[in-house]
């Protein structure tokens, strides 16, 4: 049945009718249901739909039900998959500039941060993710990244020698925490609640809302704020796939991940206060950490990196 003649029919109809007629875009994601940036996603496809006019719809799928990070990369580079969310760490096989969000100690606020994304430094970055097949939606924002561990409390950089350290799989972020003593070991987000509880690793990082959404302080009840990254997820669309789309559905799309990019750094920054008070009351013992400490320890980092990110470093607030 087509859409003319359904003047007498609902509008909820109207609309069951243009999605069934539509296209099904799938948006990956790794983390809980219940995180920021999978709700931002869902936020995503509402607004895409009615952007639209019920051209286009889709599903999330979180919890690495699509695989890891770098297994939707692919998929995005080879349209088999529309959307996921990835991580700037999972980026860099692509191209070694990547890295710079990577950078321990880059921004020195996160209002700083969101200027450098809406601006130059992350216009370049698109373009040579767009190089790799890789459009960027929107830059996702998942919390300032600290220190947790089965251990001890973290004061200043010494209090990390010897803790095998579980890191994402990018070449700044091991080089950054072997520099500060840890034994930094790579694995895939799904594998760090065992890693942690089997003693694979005795440490990881991330945000409190990670840390407490994936149960990881159940394991490791020690949580360090050493504000070392400003955690930055591209939401990213398949650029072969989006080339394929009419321009009206293009214009959608851009406008919807823009959308969404906006909504999720309100959802996070309400989220990291709420998942404080959860933390606590789980048992967790948190602490300040000397950051000026933690920053002149990691110096040596942008000494060695410098030549892969050239004027790249000037867009930052590392001096």
């Amino acid at each position: 049945m087509g859409l003319v003649g359904l003047g007498a029919v609902s509008a909820p109809a109207v609309a069951a009718v243009r999605a069934a007629q539509g296209k099904v875009l799938r948006v990956g994601d790794t983390v809980d249901a219940h995180n920021p940036e999978v709700v931002a996603e869902h936020y995503f496809l509402q607004r895409l739909t009615a952007l639209s006019d019920g051209r286009l719809t889709g599903h999330v799928y979180p919890n690495a039900v699509l695989g890891s990070h770098d297994r939707m990369n692919e998929q995005l580079r080879n349209a088999t998959l529309e959307v996921a969310k990835t991580s700037v760490a999972n980026l860099e096989v692509y191209d070694r500039r990547l890295g710079v969000f990577a950078l321990p100690y880059a921004f020195d606020t996160r209002q700083r941060l969101y200027a450098a994304q809406d601006g130059p430094l992350g216009r370049r970055l698109a373009a040579i993710l767009e190089g790799h097949g890789l459009r960027v939606l929107g830059w996702f924002d998942s919390g300032e990244r600290n220190i947790y561990n089965t251990k001890r409390a973290l004061h200043e950089p010494a209090d990390l020698r010897g803790l095998k350290m579980r890191v994402q799989s990018n070449q700044i972020m091991i080089d950054t925490f072997n520099t500060l003593g840890a034994q930094a070991t790579p694995l895939d987000t799904a594998q760090i609640y065992s890693a942690l509880q089997q003693g694979v690793v005795d440490a990881a990082e991330n945000s409190l809302t990670f840390y407490v959404q994936q149960h990881h302080n159940e394991v490791a009840k020690y949580y360090s704020y050493t504000r070392h990254f400003f955690s930055v997820d591209p939401l990213l669309v398949s650029d072969r796939w989006f080339r394929a789309q009419s321009a009206a559905d293009q214009d959608a799309i851009l406008q919807a991940g823009r959308e969404a990019q906006n909504k999720e750094r309100e959802l996070w920054l309400r989220s990291d206060e709420q998942y404080l008070g959860a933390a606590r009351q789980a048992g967790s013992h948190l602490n300040e950490a000397d950051t000026a400490a933690f920053k002149k320890a990691v110096a040596g980092v942008y000494a060695r990196h410098r030549s892969t990110f050239g004027t790249l470093l000037d867009l930052t607030d590392w001096r």
